[in-house]
């Protein structure tokens, strides 16, 4: 399967993540309780990866418009994907810490330091991908971020669901 294809397939993933994401804020927003601070931070984890998934998945297929070498297409993908993932990785875990540092602390205590720690690595890699360290695997290494990206997505989603079916239970 060219790798296009598997650009193609995350794009998708992606474009279906946000939306289901959107779709809990149409939902969550009809609580009378209405949204707590994590909830917002989960969401915003769960929209930012998806639409950063969707469109770096894109950004090769953009980058060949220009009739560039593979080599520098990924590599130049990699660049972008290694400063978007570091700087939503440090907006994140700076966001939750002033949650935390506010009296919410994480639900999950150690799912947002897993889910940071992934993300970083995904980082570095791509960083040294676009750095030409990686030779022929950049390419690889860039699809492997945004299957990561997917992956924090849906597994923040999937805790974002338990507690709210918790929460829905505790009310019944």
């Amino acid at each position: 399967m060219p790798i296009a294809d598997f650009l193609t397939t995350i794009a998708q993933v992606a474009v279906s993540l946000a939306g289901f994401s959107g779709l809990i804020a149409a939902i969550r927003t009809a609580s009378p309780d209405g949204w707590h601070p994590r909830d917002i931070w989960s969401l915003s984890w769960m929209l930012g990866a998806s639409i950063g998934a969707l469109i770096l998945a894109l950004l090769p297929l953009w980058l060949t418009l220009f009739h560039w070498p593979d080599d520098l297409v990924y590599r130049a993908s990699s660049a972008v994907a290694s400063v978007f993932i570091g700087t939503f990785v440090c907006v994140m875990v700076w966001a939750g810490r002033r949650l935390t540092v506010g009296g919410h602390p994480p639900r999950v205590p150690i799912f947002p330091s897993a889910i940071a720690l992934l993300l970083g690595f995904s980082a570095l890699a791509t960083a040294a991908g676009a750095a030409g360290w990686l030779g022929r695997s950049v390419a690889p290494v860039f699809v492997g971020s945004l299957i990561a990206l997917l992956v924090a997505s849906v597994l923040v989603l999937a805790v974002f669901l338990v507690l709210l079916a918790r929460i829905a239970q505790r009310r019944l």
